[in-house]
């Protein structure tokens, strides 16, 4: 306030009038040049949704990151599931208000790339600040593949994993099976062999469990040879007769063969407790189980078909295109650096998500915790057999499709043919609109 005295005593030749809109000017300049100064940073809007205890090695990473780049602030902000991110997303896309970066699944890219909702990180690759052919190839190419579109890269791989199958040790052990099964004929001998019963012919223990959902039926149409789409045209193909065959296979696992059983929830505990003796998930669910098992686990690649193949999951981040030239800038720059070799291990060692990266296997701290933590390499491996889930926006609606026809197939209110009829009907419907 004795400055503003001050500059008013060397204005007294003016008029009060002048003297108030010299004040207020100088006033407004002073709090423009505080404010200026107090937010030189570029705040970034990072949505995800890695909750507990994912979010405390990004939280970490983050961190880490702010402190190399002093000048950049990522605001993380936990949105909950996927489900519910994605409907935010949407939801933004209309208010104007999306994010500045965000984990998106790939048929979430399709439909923001078609309303022009996110940029093409080709073009940071291809800038000043961008990446070599070199880098480019030292990513793991089914990530490179899933996140380009028509030549071009569109987001960048994050956390991403694949499926493996889980067993108990113990149980091959006390049923003299040697190994876990390579092929799908060997897969049902292994869950007869593993399925015990009572003096009353009563199920005690099953060889195998799922979740009657599109994820189990996916595994074996791939290994099975089976598509979800003609690859001609957009039209879904999956009731042929390889997608009928591989939903019989399901449904006489359960009624036929009585060695499975399905559920609608989460099979840890039962695994821990031993009802069930196997059962298939993404390499990342081990962190789940090992704090409430008491046996010696098993990982292993998944058994073959007429393929040998494995769906990859997990999401990418994408960069809007609303957002500010610094922002995009800000956020690539915060890409880049989460994909360095050193980055990609602490985020493949904390969370057991799979490295993205080839040189990240070369990191001292990945080759000491691959030693310590061996079933890590089943994941890693795994990636040789990799294959990549369809990207139609309607996506979403086709898993829900297909895991009602699965449900009803093994319910017997349909057969598996005239399920999966009903759900290609439902699917080719939304591709008709």
């Amino acid at each position: 306030m004795q400055s503003v005295k001050c500059k008013i005593k060397n204005f007294k030749g003016l008029k009060n009038e002048s003297i108030i809109i010299l004040i207020i000017c100088f006033l407004f300049c002073s709090m423009f040049i505080g404010c200026k100064k107090n937010t030189g940073k570029t705040d970034v809007v990072f949505w995800h949704a890695m909750g507990d205890p994912n979010d405390k090695i990004l939280n970490s990473l983050i961190l880490d990151f702010e402190t190399e780049n002093p000048n950049i602030n990522i605001k993380a902000e936990y949105i909950g599931n996927y489900d519910v991110l994605m409907q935010k997303i949407l939801a933004s896309i209309v208010a104007e208000n999306p994010p500045d970066i965000s984990q998106v699944y790939e048929n979430w890219t399709t439909r923001l790339k078609e309303a022009g909702a996110i940029v093409p990180l080709q073009k940071f690759i291809n800038g000043p600040d961008g990446l070599s052919r070199e880098n480019i190839k030292d990513i793991f190419p089914i990530f490179i593949k899933n996140v380009s579109y028509d030549g071009m890269i569109w987001t960048f791989p994050f956390n991403k994993s694949i499926y493996v199958y889980y067993y108990n040790a113990a149980h091959f052990k006390e049923c003299g099976i040697d190994k876990p099964p390579a092929t799908i004929d060997e897969f049902l001998e292994t869950c007869k062999k593993l399925t015990k019963y009572d003096s009353k012919g009563n199920v005690q223990r099953y060889g195998f469990a799922f979740k009657a959902n599109v994820d189990i039926f996916s595994i074996l149409l791939y290994i099975n040879g089976g598509k979800f789409f003609d690859s001609k045209k957009p039209v879904a193909i999956f009731n042929d007769e390889t997608g009928v065959k591989t939903l019989q296979f399901i449904v006489d696992l359960v009624n036929t063969h009585k060695v499975a059983y399905y559920t609608k929830e989460h099979m840890d505990a039962d695994f821990a407790s031993g009802r069930m003796s196997s059962f298939i998930a993404t390499i990342t669910h081990k962190n789940y189980l090992k704090p409430v098992i008491k046996f010696k686990l098993g990982v292993a690649m998944l058994f073959r078909g007429k393929f040998a193949l494995s769906p990859i999951a997990g999401t990418n981040l994408a960069i809007f295109s609303k957002s500010s030239h610094e922002k995009q800038k800000a956020g690539w720059k915060f890409i880049k650096w989460l994909l360095t070799p050193e980055n990609s291990a602490k985020w493949s060692i904390g969370t057991s998500y799979l490295p993205v990266r080839r040189s990240a296997l070369s990191v001292k701290m990945m080759q000491e915790h691959l030693k310590e933590d061996p079933e890590c390499l089943i994941g890693i491996k795994s990636l040789d057999i990799a294959c990549t889930d369809p990207r139609p926006k309607i996506w979403n609606e086709v898993r829900i499709f297909i895991s009602e026809a699965i449900e009803k197939a093994l319910l017997g209110k349909s057969t598996p043919k005239q399920a999966l009829d009903e759900a290609v009907t439902k699917v080719n419907l939304l591709l008709s609109k």
